[in-house]
């Protein structure tokens, strides 16, 4: 990343205000872009790469953030593509910080291979269940935090109820859930959204989306979904956050992405900041989200999201 990139995007505040991002320790604080089009940069470079900041294996939790946090991304996304601001954020705020591939297609060739979350999501949780025992032997922790976008919900949904993951997930923090399913063109228009941004158009739905297994999934009234309300709203134990925007195309409708509950708190972006215009496949990189994350992970410190007049990026 150029320095102009870094002045352009990058944010340097104490965790927990409206620009969060903290230092860890004595360690310099990784670089933190709100500009999806650095995570496009950063993916094409290095198909299926980690984001900065993940993955550290020899993390060890502090006795302020014992659970480690895993970020689970959405579909047809990689993990770098959904968790460039974030996965930096979390780790420069003193958190140890793993993020999964998961759900991608065997043999296809890059930078499509990369592309996670087209696999059944039954086969995409038990890939969530493996890599979280290996977070927990790495690090020695009980339980996780869990940082979900989008599908992402569904596959530690599923994880939870019929994995044995209940008991592994101490806080669950969903962007963009669509826990009631979409009535929307469904993975078609994130397909065309996406293959704009990552400049694959029309090499990626002409490809991917004849072979997309989760794609019928996730729209209202499947029978994936139906198994998922036979086990319940929620998962006893668990805290859930759910954060959404009104002006998601992928989600529709966008309040598919709320659920009621005892341990469930709902945050739509526009209730703090009327103007955003986030859209769906840039909640993660949207700064009232990241301090709605930050606030759900840590509740003894928290601070209201701040608006900023920066449009939705690309």
């Amino acid at each position: 990343m150029t320095i102009a990139a870094i002045a352009a995007g990058v944010v340097a505040a104490p965790a927990a205000t409206g620009e969060p991002n903290g230092p860890a320790g004595s360690r310099p604080p990784y670089p933190v872009s709100y500009l999806f089009s650095d995570a496009v940069d950063a993916e094409m470079d290095h198909p299926g790469a980690a984001p900065v900041g993940a993955n550290d294996w020899t993390c060890k939790p502090t006795a302020l953030h014992p659970n480690p946090i895993v970020l689970v991304h959405g579909g047809p996304e990689t993990v770098r593509l959904d968790w460039g601001a974030l996965a930096p954020l979390l780790a420069n705020n003193d958190y140890c910080v793993y993020a999964l591939s998961y759900g991608a297609i065997p043999g296809m060739p890059g930078p499509l291979g990369a592309l996670g979350g087209l696999l059944p999501i039954e086969q995409s949780a038990q890939q969530l269940r493996d890599f979280i025992i290996k977070v927990r032997a790495a690090t020695g922790a009980q339980s996780v935090d869990i940082v979900a976008h989008s599908e992402g919900s569904l596959v530690t949904d599923y994880y939870a109820k019929f994995l044995g993951g209940a008991n592994k997930i101490d806080r669950f923090i969903s962007i963009g859930p669509g826990w009631h399913g979409t009535s929307s063109l469904g993975f078609g228009a994130l397909f065309t959204a996406l293959a704009a941004r990552l400049r694959l158009t029309p090499a990626l739905t002409a490809v991917v989306d004849p072979v997309c297994a989760a794609c019928l999934q996730i729209q209202t009234g499947s029978e994936f979904l139906r198994k998922l309300a036979t086990a319940g709203s929620t998962v006893p134990g668990v805290t859930y956050t759910n954060i959404v925007t009104e002006h998601d195309e992928f989600v529709v409708p966008y309040s598919s992405g709320i659920v009621q509950g005892p341990s469930v708190s709902n945050h739509v972006v526009q209730d703090y900041c009327p103007g955003d215009l986030t859209d769906h496949l840039l909640l993660p990189y949207d700064k009232v989200v990241a301090q709605l994350v930050l606030n759900a992970l840590d509740p003894d410190d928290t601070a209201h999201p701040t608006c900023t007049s920066t449009p939705p990026n690309s």
